[in-house]
């Protein structure tokens, strides 16, 4: 049987503390996972198919997140919805296409369906490095890029996490879109130590 000892505290008395600073603290050359959310260990936002928009909207405010994971009734993820789809034009160009008001709908009405996204398995993840992915939300013009894994014993995939544009871009300290148009790691690597 374990013995456990209850670490030493203190009071904090006379300072004013402060929070770390969230600076730049990736390059180009560092491995990927430098920059990779992995829902082992970080919790992700999940909202029912047919939650309110403006529900789903406040949920993830209050998470302070800018997508979340939408599941059917079985628990089964079938898309992903971010705070643009749910705040911008996009559910008013549904509404109107489809007759409806706008509270009518539900996050399945404009979320992005598991079938167009664009995934990567964790093998290609732990030999990729920062840049690469950088070049690959490049390539596909997307902000977020799923990564799945099989699940062990199982024969079904699982997100294991995934990759923000907005977490590298913090990162490494500077825009990754815009003036970057570059489809490999080298002609990437090039435009940034230019920049």
């Amino acid at each position: 049987m374990h013995h456990f000892t209850a670490v030493p505290t203190h009071p904090i008395r006379d300072t004013v503390l402060a929070l770390p600073h969230n600076e730049p603290h990736a390059q180009l050359t560092d491995p990927a996972e430098e920059i990779f959310t992995d829902f082992r260990v970080a919790p992700c936002v999940v909202v029912p198919s047919g939650e309110p928009l403006e529900a789903s909207l406040r949920l993830m405010q209050l998470a302070g997140v800018r997508m979340a994971f939408v599941t059917e009734a079985g628990g089964g993820v079938v898309g992903l919805v971010t705070a643009a789809d749910l705040g911008g034009e996009r559910p008013m160009q549904i509404a109107m296409a489809s007759g409806r008001r706008r509270e009518e709908l539900g996050v399945a009405d404009v979320m992005t369906a598991v079938p167009q996204w664009n995934s990567m398995e964790m093998s290609a993840v732990a030999k990729a490095r920062v840049g690469d992915i950088v070049a690959t939300f490049q390539a596909t013009g997307h902000r977020y890029l799923i990564v799945t894994d099989s699940e062990e014993g199982a024969a079904r995939l699982v997100v294991r996490g995934l990759f923000s544009a907005s977490r590298a871009e913090r990162a490494l300290g500077h825009s990754i879109e815009g003036e970057l148009r570059s489809r490999n790691f080298s002609e990437l690597a090039a435009a940034l130590s230019h920049s």
